[in-house]
């Protein structure tokens, strides 16, 4: 795992997000046993101190129907990787992770922290509720969709109350899961205000091959920028190219895509160059010389910046830059 995580890090993303599970049985480990595999999970998930982590917790790491949900359980994953549930800005994107395990005990989601930003990004270890064997799609590796079951220390799904009352009040974008295994892509449709709105579901499969998946995965999402600031909204952000990248170990960790889902939440009007765009805008000048790179990047910029203004007069200010971009990638 260590070597394929070294290719997901070649990727050069800015955020590493875990959506649970990160170690197997901890619920039955002593303090000592807990320290020794904290420490093999930092090695084998080493990475730069710029590049930010962000956890939530899996069934494998505070149990579900343990006595009193392991109250050791749950004070050492917050002590060493993230609080129960928060909300963070990222590039001007809310990621709110959510503590799935504590809802099976209590269907209500009060205390939930707000999550103002217009674009919102809900991490769940735990697969949101939808029919049984629901499609999910080509890029999943079993015939059979997500089937409702339960054992001692596992569900497959949060309740149908717990998914209605997350979808009403955090009304999120994009969903992030895990726990399941296997790639799986899922659209959940719900009352808002303006009528009904759509989240896609991605539940990412597992990035070991012990797990009963032979093609270990991870999920890259980049995320780009509205470059017209004076909008309505300062957070219309486009959520943009989530790709299916599978890793397999066998092949010494050679990462190959997939397959690629486009999620479009800004209006096309306002965002009309995506993160690859400006990709390939910043970086391909390199390769001809430092000189010649600063040129193009500025001629370009001022051409970008001329159609933006033919476009949309209304706008009097742009951020074409390479920060624009945020890639991040999702582990289970």
């Amino acid at each position: 795992m260590k070597k394929s995580f070294r290719q997901v890090l070649a990727m050069r993303p800015h955020a590493v997000l875990f959506v649970g599970d990160l170690m197997d049985g901890t619920v039955r480990l002593t303090d000592e046993e807990y320290e020794q595999e904290l420490a093999r999970f930092r090695h084998v998930f080493s990475m730069p101190p710029h590049v930010q982590r962000l956890f939530v917790a899996g069934n494998h790491d505070v149990g579900i129907r343990s006595p009193a949900l392991c109250p050791v359980c749950r004070r050492r994953f917050e002590k060493h990787f993230a609080m129960r549930k928060y909300a963070k800005e990222m590039s001007d994107l809310m990621v709110v992770g959510m503590d799935s395990i504590q809802v099976f005990h209590n269907t209500s989601i009060q205390g939930f922290p707000s999550a103002p930003c217009q674009r919102k990004l809900l991490l769940s270890h735990v697969p949101l509720w939808r029919e049984s064997d629901s499609p999910c799609g080509a890029t999943r590796g079993s015939a059979r969709g997500i089937d409702y079951g339960q054992g001692f220390n596992y569900e497959n799904m949060l309740p149908r109350s717990v998914t209605e009352n997350l979808l009403r009040d955090v009304a999120p974008d994009l969903i992030l899961s895990g726990d399941d295994h296997d790639h799986c892509k899922h659209v959940h449709l719900y009352p808002s205000a303006e009528g009904h709105k759509e989240a896609t579901e991605i539940t990412v499969g597992t990035f070991s091959w012990l797990q009963g998946n032979p093609r270990p995965s991870v999920v890259l999402l980049s995320i780009s920028t509205c470059l017209l600031r004076k909008q309505k909204s300062h957070c219309l952000r486009r959520l943009s190219n989530a790709t299916a990248t599978h890793v397999d170990e066998a092949r010494q960790g050679e990462v190959s895509k997939e397959a690629w889902f486009d999620y479009r939440v800004c209006p096309y009007c306002l965002c009309l160059c995506s993160g690859h765009f400006f990709t390939l805008l910043l970086s391909l000048p390199r390769q001809l010389g430092a000189v010649f790179f600063y040129l193009s990047w500025l001629a370009s910029s001022l051409l970008v910046s001329f159609a933006f203004h033919l476009l949309c007069l209304e706008s009097q200010s742009f951020d074409i830059s390479q920060e624009s971009l945020r890639d991040l990638v999702v582990v289970d």
